[in-house]
């Protein structure tokens, strides 16, 4: 399975992402890492302005407090989405 990053909650609607967080599972960082996959988080992460790869000494995604990550749905699709300071970010099932 592939995942793509749609969109976050600032650019969706209050009811499609009501209905994904009521319907949301918590899952570990390394559970949502492995299913979204490595280089598309780090990707996220280096954009977000966190540390990644051999850099030292900074915040790391997955260790941030602010940070949760989570399974559900939206809009009927499958999807993983970090929530990041109460900004949720959604990757969401690629087509086959």
């Amino acid at each position: 399975m592939s995942w793509h990053y749609h969109t976050c909650c600032v650019n969706s609607t209050a009811e499609l992402i009501h209905a994904m967080t009521d319907a949301a599972e918590e899952v570990t960082y390394e559970t949502f890492r492995r299913n979204v996959g490595g280089e598309a988080l780090d990707a996220f992460a280096k954009d977000m302005k966190y540390d990644t790869g051999n850099e030292r000494g900074g915040l790391r995604l997955k260790n941030d407090w602010h940070v949760s990550y989570h399974k559900s749905t939206y809009d009927g699709v499958p999807c993983y989405f970090l929530d990041h300071s109460r900004i949720e970010h959604i990757w969401v099932e690629a087509a086959a």
